[in-house]
């Protein structure tokens, strides 16, 4: 997503954000590097962690401060997989002159997700190049990834090089101190009426991202308005224990949620079209209308508009897969879960 400061903002997350201790030496290397006005030394920051520590949210988070100091610089916040698949596009058709000097003439590029990258040699090169041309102008980049650069096994050596030139931030998984600090913070801000009892019983919950967290939070007021139960100690533990039947959907729900978060339309999404850019919300769709309904096959795929039911069954596994090895897809399926009220852990 391309913006001009002052005209649009970036693509931030609707979480309210808070400064964890797990946060601050991250938080302090990007926003020295965002707030400075002159060329910042390191220009550029590289933030890493296990998926949904919060990368995305403490990044999108100051980068509405950098339309702020900043606001005649240009930036673009984009998903590696993106970039890769911008890149593939423009060689295509036959545009890379064009695709590079969108990116080269940028005052900021944030580039997250980095380690999907990997063993994308051609990919690699284009990047390398385009780092250091923002680089040798005075612009500034910021990176995200899983892994620390010198777990990037199949990295070309120079840009691995750069990444270990700019400031290495790692985030770490949030200690139960946090989880309950965070969870106190959000139910404050979202007005939910949990104790210190009820949200140390959710901080408990070792396995759980912050992303995860805040899904459960919003969860467990949905669920409590529709069986009008209060929101209890008593409440949140049977939750917890899987004793409370979580909140139905609908497909038709489901894939509205999609299409707001695609930003496609409803007949885009059930049309033939084979589009990569309709076909990975089309088979979401269906991966969460399995997951999340009672539905058959052969049902969803008569909501889609398929004669066969086997359409259903590679979307679902397909999805499946790609949840693994994409960390922005599941941020993704989190967020739409997160619309419908309901989530899978």
């Amino acid at each position: 997503m391309m913006s001009k400061s002052g005209k649009q903002q970036p693509n931030v997350t609707s979480k309210p954000f808070k400064i964890l201790k797990e946060y601050q030496y991250a938080h302090t290397a990007v926003s020295e590097l965002i707030q400075a006005l002159d060329v910042p030394d390191p220009q550029l920051v590289y933030v890493y962690g296990p998926s949904g520590c919060g990368k995305t949210a403490l990044i999108s988070h100051l980068l509405l401060e950098f339309s702020e100091i900043h606001p005649e610089a240009t930036f673009q916040l984009t998903t590696a997989s993106e970039f890769a698949a911008k890149y593939a596009a423009a060689s295509a058709n036959v545009r890379i002159p064009e695709f590079q000097k969108n990116l080269r003439s940028l005052n900021l590029l944030v580039l997250e997700d980095i380690q999907s990258l990997e063993n994308r040699t051609q990919t690699q090169r284009e990047l390398l190049s385009v780092l250091d041309e923002i680089l040798k102008q005075g612009g500034r980049v910021i990176l995200s990834s899983t892994k620390p650069p010198g777990g990037l096994a199949h990295f070309h050596k120079k840009l691995v090089n750069r990444f270990h030139g700019g400031v290495c931030a790692l985030i770490n998984p949030l200690k139960y101190q946090s989880r309950l600090e965070l969870l106190t913070f959000w139910a404050h801000c979202e007005q939910i009426p949990l104790e210190t009892k009820e949200l140390s019983l959710i901080a408990h919950k070792k396995e759980l991202s912050p992303r995860e967290l805040y899904a459960l939070l919003i969860q467990l007021r949905t669920v409590s308005r529709i069986k009008q139960q209060p929101l209890n100690a008593s409440f949140v533990k049977q939750y917890l224990e899987g004793n409370i039947e979580p909140v139905k959907t609908s497909i038709s729900k489901i894939t509205k949620a999609v299409c707001r978060e695609f930003k496609i339309s409803l007949q885009e999404i059930r049309s033939a079209n084979r589009s990569q850019q309709f076909v990975l919300p089309r088979q979401c769709a269906m991966f969460l209308s399995r997951e999340l309904t009672d539905k058959s096959l052969a049902e969803i795929a008569i909501y889609f508009n398929r004669k066969n039911h086997s359409t259903v069954i590679h979307a679902y596994r397909q999805i499946q897969h790609d949840l693994k090895k994409s960390p922005g897809l599941r941020q993704q399926i989190s967020r739409i879960q997160q619309q419908l009220g309901v989530y899978l852990f």
